[in-house]
């Protein structure tokens, strides 16, 4: 049974200050293009007004929004409005995987990439050795299973409003070496031209820097 897959658009706020989501803006219409079936797959959720405007644009059709979030979301929409948006699915469907707009679709999802999803029964992050916020949630999953940690990591005492940081506060302290709790080549970060040898024929998400790459890495994750 698959799992529903949602991505999002919010204004970037921080500190109640607020600005167009120009990073991002630039990547939803680069990323359809390169993975035309998200346009279908995937469950597209919206920060405010604004964000459902420009997500049709964009030919995108927006399942919700999210102006009623409340105020400690919307004054830090940047991260925060998207862990708002994850437990919002949590609690919906009871489990989800967040895909961000930078990523590159690089085999369909199938049975095995869902039962790898509830392995353990626990979230599964892409992993970064040496990461500063210790998980990445580029391509993440999780189940109701974790709830309770992931309602109660709105209160942590993080250095900053940060979704992978919120979630980092509620992780084991041994979560570095659990491989429950991470994709392995399932989900990869490409961040450099060197990070292509992590692509394998078992890589679904490549999580990228540039979308450009698309082709080489499906050429590289296509099973010969």
């Amino acid at each position: 049974m698959s799992i529903p897959m949602i991505a999002g658009l919010c204004p970037y706020t921080r500190g109640g200050v607020t600005h167009p989501p120009k990073v991002t803006l630039q990547e939803i219409p680069a990323s359809l293009r390169v993975n035309p079936s998200y346009r279908d797959a995937l469950l597209v959720l919206a920060g405010d007004r604004a964000s459902v405007e420009q997500l049709e644009s964009f030919g995108l059709r927006v399942h919700r929004v999210f102006d009623d979030a409340p105020s400690a979301i919307q004054r830090d929409t940047a991260h925060k409005m998207k862990h708002w948006m994850c437990l919002w699915a949590l609690c919906e469907f009871g489990e989800f995987l967040w895909v961000d707009w930078d990523t590159v679709l690089l085999r369909p999802p199938d049975d095995a990439f869902w039962e790898d999803c509830r392995r353990g029964g626990t979230p599964k992050f892409v992993r970064i050795p040496g990461y500063w916020a210790t998980v990445n949630c580029g391509v993440y999953y999780a189940s109701h299973r974790w709830l309770s940690e992931m309602e109660r990591s709105f209160d942590a005492e993080v250095s900053e409003p940060n979704d992978e940081l919120l979630w980092a506060s509620v992780l084991p302290d041994d979560v570095e070496d659990r491989d429950e709790f991470w994709w392995g080549d399932r989900a990869v970060q490409v961040w450099t031209e060197s990070d292509f040898d992590s692509v394998t024929g078992c890589t679904y998400f490549a999580h990228v820097k540039h979308l450009d790459w698309a082709e080489r890495l499906r050429a590289i994750a296509r099973p010969a």
